[in-house]
């Protein structure tokens, strides 16, 4: 398994997993119906939409992993500038890993490494989109030292966080 930065032509493969576990959570826990959402809803869902696309990809926190050429897991993110009264604060958007290879360490290693990203970057802080009834998802921010609390936000502090040295 690898984890590698996000190019332009993972676009349809990020995209189907994207939607695959969007589409996921919205009919498990809010038990709506997937086929009854407008068309145009679904095109502007995630942020593997082709309009913003781009602009996730080329801010260099974006990440993928992958499992024999094959997209398994995402992490969109992207570095924010004076929001908080911070400076640099990485803001991830939205993770995911295909359902086969959930619970097998790849989310972790995609938020780690994107963590340290961030952090090479300049990120002081690290903030993270989750869903406070997703609790395998809060047990992995907890582990890697995210503050979780009953918002919808993990935060991390990396002010006195060591930085990994790739392997």
């Amino acid at each position: 398994m690898n984890i590698r930065n996000m190019r332009m032509k993972d676009l349809v493969a990020v995209r189907d997993l994207e939607l695959q576990c969007v589409r996921e959570y919205f009919e498990k826990i809010m038990e709506n119906r997937w086929e009854e959402l407008p068309s145009e809803w679904v095109d502007n869902l995630g942020a593997s939409n082709p309009r913003s696309y781009r602009h996730h990809v080329e801010g260099g926190l974006c990440l993928v992993a992958e499992e024999d050429g094959d997209v398994v897991g995402f992490i969109f993110a992207q570095m924010l500038h004076h929001v908080y009264n911070v400076e640099n604060m990485a803001w991830i958007e939205n993770m995911g890993v295909h359902p086969y290879y959930r619970r097998t360490g790849i989310g972790y290693r995609l938020l780690e490494a994107c963590i340290d990203e961030a952090q090479r970057q300049g990120a002081t802080v690290v903030h993270s989109a989750i869903q406070p009834d997703n609790i395998p998802s809060l047990m992995m921010h907890r582990k890697l030292g995210f503050f979780t609390d009953t918002r919808e936000v993990a935060l991390l502090d990396l002010s006195e966080r060591k930085v990994n040295v790739p392997k």
